[in-house]
Parts: structure tokens; sequence; C-alpha cells
């Protein structure tokens, strides 16, 4: 069993959680995937010999079925040139194929060989198990909350994203609304 926060106050991860308080969720939430991107890194290099965007289309392929980088792009909110190198590579280790688009022979789809398929079902098992690690704290009820409050977190991200970006005007807003104004990266 884990030990709780008070029992790791003097470790680096617990001053470093600690710098902006509670209300600073986000923070947190990117100090984490941080953390998960450096495993998963590993964890993708040791077991299939791919980089972490290279994972991340061979996965989003297995989920989405043929799709084009540009709509693999917008899903996985990964950079089109990332997918366009990470293409080339995995076109190159022959997990991924170019097809046409049946309906619009203009553009090209990304779609799984059958040796990307086989790559994706070991490693979403290995993932699973990966998974399955990080959360053995958490029982299903408090996953299930987790998982509502982070998305609920997302969605707010998202119409931010939609509408332009984080403003002044949000500021105010926020800042009118009695929010901690303490400085956070």
């Amino acid at each position: 069993m884990t030990k709780n926060r008070n029992e790791d106050e003097n470790s680096p991860l617990s001053e470093v959680w600690g710098m902006f308080g509670p209300t600073h969720v986000p923070y947190r939430i990117l100090l984490l995937s941080k953390m998960i991107d450096r495993l998963t890194t590993r964890h993708v290099r040791t077991l299939a010999d791919l980089n972490l965007a290279e994972w991340r289309v061979v996965a989003h392929l297995a989920v989405m079925g043929d799709t084009s980088a540009s709509r693999l792009s917008k899903v996985a909110l990964v950079d089109r040139a990332e997918i366009s190198r990470a293409v080339r590579s995995l076109t190159n280790k022959s997990l991924i194929q170019c097809l046409s688009d049946p309906d619009d022979k203009r553009v090209t789809l990304l779609g799984l060989t059958d040796k990307g398929r086989e790559v994706f079902s070991d490693m979403q098992k290995a993932r699973s198990r990966f998974y399955a690690i990080l959360t053995q704290d958490l029982e299903t009820p408090e996953l299930r909350k987790l998982d509502d409050y982070l998305f609920r977190i997302a969605k707010l991200a998202d119409q931010m994203l939609a509408d332009g970006g984080y403003t002044e005007t949000d500021i105010h807003r926020i800042n009118d609304g009695g929010a901690e104004t303490q400085f956070s990266p």
C-alpha cells in the first residue's frame, strides 16, 4: 500500500506538489501528465521500440480505424508535424500504411497493417497492466469520480480553446468570483 502524503512530506514530489496549494489542480495535472509521459516513453520504447508519438499514432488508429493525419492530429491533440514524423517512421517499420479514401480519392487515410495491429494488441495488454498498477490505490467508485472530475475540467479547457484561449476577460471574471490569484506556472 502506498504511503499517504503526510508520510512523504520531505520527498521532492511532495515539495513540488505543495508549492502552489490545492487550488492549482491544473498545475498538478500537468505535473502528473509529465510523469506519465516519461513512464510511457520508457514503456513503449522497451516493449515495442516506439517513441511516444509513434505509440500515440498506433493507439489512435487502432481505436479510430482508418483516418486522415489531419483528423488524427485534431483528435489526439498532437501537432501535425509530429504526426507526420511518426507516420513516416511507422510506415518504414511496416506498422501503418497509407490508403486511398474510397469517398474522396484526393484524401490519404492512415491505417494499421497486420503487424501494427499485433503491436497494438501486445502493447494494449501491457498498458492495461500499467494503468492498473498506477491506479491500484483507488477504489472503483473513486476512479469513476476522478474520471468525472477530470472530464469536467477537460470540457472547460476545451471550451476555452474553442473560444480562443484564456483572455484578460476570463481572468477578471474569475477574480471577481473570488478565485485565488497567486502566480502559477
